[in-house]
């Protein structure tokens, strides 16, 4: 399977722009997999909090225990 790139653009001021250089270096990572990597657990963290506020919600007004299938079903709608 061949996977389709895209390039998207971000205009940041200079300071920025060395400190995200400075950081992805420091991390042998090139500065295009470091905002990918940034971004893309910048989303998992706000799912995993959005899920975990939805389950403590539930779980007040229903307490019950769930199975593995059922979290692993629900989970599978993020992912």
């Amino acid at each position: 399977m061949v996977t389709k790139m895209a390039t998207i653009s971000v205009y940041i001021d200079g300071r920025d722009e060395r400190m995200i250089k400075n950081y992805a270096k420091s991390k042998n990572l090139s500065v295009s997999a470091f905002l990918r990597s940034a971004a893309v657990e910048k989303i998992e963290d706000e799912i995993d909090r959005e899920l975990c506020e939805k389950a403590e919600r539930e779980f007040k007004d229903n307490p019950q225990d769930v199975s593995l299938d059922a979290l692993e079903k629900e989970m599978s709608s993020y992912c």
